[in-house]
């Protein structure tokens, strides 16, 4: 089993100095608004992926008028120990060690598998594009290292083509200049295009499971993965319409200085009952698809991994009614792994029916006040 057994934070968002000890299984997280608990949640997925799920600033999380945060616990998988320090000080470079051994922040992201839902995977579903590539992407460089390392290949001739288009437009050899950043692009674009398509199979599968037993299939939920380029179900095929669609969109890149066919600029589209859930959902059903979205993480990081990965669910019970509550709770009463969920209500009527050790941590004003372990029989 994997678990985080304990946790130290210095300075972090509003924490000054806490330690906190865990349950293997399930934790959950009691306070009012405003008091830490997201916090909390943020710091136990930053030590785990060395990155925020609310920011991409690491001087943000940073305590007020202090100078630096750090963070110290010690993960667990069968019966092995990983002590992990991570610090970071303004104006200096993120300082990570494992068991005292220092790694790059890259290599960090495949280690310790967690999965957050926090209300603002709500933009997931109800945003444009760029929000559902930018979840693609982050979940699928923790699954591929070389997915990571092609995708920030990608993003440089990207940009040095977008450069070149709006910058040598008028230079009579812009084709020539064009040329090795069109083939880089075509060869990079088309591995992510792939990957990408064969990931949302993957997460639609795991996804519709989650959804149709939450929602007694009253939900029926559905991903496509709608790319610029091709719909090929092969490297080769995709990279020949990648091909043949780029000249001719030459006289247009042109025109607006900026390349306009790639992954860069496709989507992940996502139905409930064949209706987009960005214009065709109430809130409850896009609370319910972003948690799928999710679960359906959790399951092919368990798939890829052999072992289950932590989640952390932020306010998740918000806009569900009580039935999609007792269905969560009873998910979790049924996981094999380490779960913490964050909550401002009294939800007494929930943990009663969980038969495991349970864990209640209150918070208040960045400090734990009081801690209740209970394991039912």
């Amino acid at each position: 089993m994997f678990y985080l057994d304990n946790l130290t934070i210095n300075n972090f968002r509003n924490y000054s100095n806490q330690q906190l000890e865990f349950y293997p299984n399930l934790n959950v997280i009691i306070g009012d608004n405003a008091q830490g608990k997201t916090n909390l949640i943020e710091s136990i997925y930053y030590i785990s992926v060395t990155r925020s799920f609310r920011t991409k600033r690491d001087y943000e999380l940073i305590k007020w008028n202090e100078p630096f945060f750090f963070l110290k616990g010690r993960f667990t998988r069968d019966n092995l120990y990983y002590d992990i320090q991570v610090s970071y000080e303004k104006a200096s470079q993120l300082k990570i060690l494992i068991n005292k051994n220092q790694i790059n922040r890259y290599d960090h992201l495949q280690y310790f598998p967690v999965v957050a839902f926090s209300p603002d995977d709500l933009l997931i579903i109800r945003e444009g594009p760029a929000i559902r590539r930018r979840f693609i992407n982050l979940f699928a460089s923790r699954l591929s290292l070389r997915y990571f390392q092609d995708l920030k290949d990608y993003q440089r001739v990207l940009m040095q083509r977008n450069f070149i288009l709006k910058e040598k437009r008028r230079d009579s050899n812009i084709r020539g200049l064009l040329e090795p950043w069109n083939q880089a692009l075509i060869s990079l674009g088309s591995s992510i295009v792939l990957f990408r398509s064969e990931l949302t199979k993957q997460l639609a599968a795991e996804v519709r499971t989650f959804s149709d037993n939450m929602t007694s299939s009253h939900e029926r939920l559905r991903l496509e993965y709608r790319s610029t380029i091709s719909g090929a179900e092969n490297l080769a095929d995709i990279e020949n319409d990648f091909r043949y669609k780029l000249p001719e969109l030459f006289d247009q890149e042109i025109r607006r200085g900026a390349t306009l066919i790639g992954p860069h600029l496709d989507d992940l589209k996502i139905y409930i009952n064949d209706f987009d859930t960005r214009h065709y959902s109430s809130q409850g059903q896009k609370r319910t698809a972003a948690l799928a979205l999710r679960i359906g993480e959790v399951n092919l990081f368990r798939r890829q991994c052999g072992f289950a990965p932590i989640i952390l669910l932020d306010d998740v019970f918000s806009e569900f009614d009580s039935a999609r509550q007792e269905f969560l709770f009873l998910f979790l009463k049924k996981y094999d792994g380490q779960s913490f969920i964050t909550t401002s209500a009294d939800i007494n009527f929930l943990t009663e029916k969980v038969s495991k050790d349970l864990k209640k941590i209150y918070i208040q004003h960045g400090s734990v006040v009081d801690e209740k372990s209970r394991a039912f029989d």
